[in-house]
């Protein structure tokens, strides 16, 4: 009888879990739709040529498209990172739930800073700054979040807090930062608000080749050893 209200218990529990998922799914797939249909094309006129279109509206159209593809990568990625997540929870509080609600609002906020992005009548400065503080606001929340799952006292997931565990939270901690100090330049000077990517990415290139190398001497010195 005992064992049966444990089982039924854990059912129970996962039945949860699975609702907290299925919500956040939804939500996030609205927030795309939504962001989808603030693509707006502008009325350039039947006798404007490719030209004119390219030198009038080339920057603006690709400043827009800029976004829009950066905002739909960051939602994609944290959906995935949201799955993986969620695949392995086990148990949860209200601490989570509410954190999870949180990210979800960061979420479903960036169909509104890239309305706001859109819109002509305010200063670009500040539509920068709110796009991209919504930014680190999401992968911020979704840190947050990691953090509780994978707490010593918790024992939220069914997966040990690993080496790729901890280099993922540091990566969503690093990237909401990444994107505050883009938020500072911009209020600097708008036009330095892509140095930061730029060095995001030798630091990259340039982490990725370290690794490559540990790797190979790990793999030599294994192989001298059984030797």
């Amino acid at each position: 009888m005992h064992h049966s209200q444990e089982h039924n218990g854990h059912r129970r529990t996962q039945f949860q879990i699975d609702r907290i998922a299925f919500f956040s799914d939804a939500v996030i797939a609205i927030a795309i739709t939504l962001m989808v249909l603030e693509i707006k094309i502008p009325a350039m006129g039947a006798k404007i040529t490719l030209q004119e279109i390219v030198s009038k509206h080339g920057g603006s159209i690709l400043v827009h498209i800029t976004a829009l593809f950066l905002s739909y990568l960051t939602i994609g990625n944290l959906w995935i990172r949201h799955h993986e997540l969620y695949e392995h929870i086990v148990n949860y509080n209200k601490r989570l739930i509410k954190l999870n609600l949180y990210f979800l609002l960061s979420i479903i906020l960036l169909p509104v800073s890239i309305s706001f992005f859109f819109t002509n009548d305010n200063p670009m400065q500040l539509r920068m700054i709110v796009y991209f503080m919504n930014l680190a606001l999401c992968y911020f929340t979704y840190y947050l979040m990691t953090r509780v799952v994978y707490h010593s006292k918790a024992n939220f997931s069914a997966i040990p807090k690993m080496e790729l565990t901890m280099k993922r939270m540091n990566g969503m901690l690093a990237a909401s930062i990444l994107f505050v100090i883009v938020s500072i330049l911009v209020a600097v000077k708008p036009d330095w608000f892509y140095y930061p990517f730029i060095a995001a990415v030798i630091i990259r290139v340039i982490r990725q080749r370290i690794a490559k190398r540990q790797k190979k001497k790990r793999s030599q010195a294994e192989i001298s050893t059984q030797s």
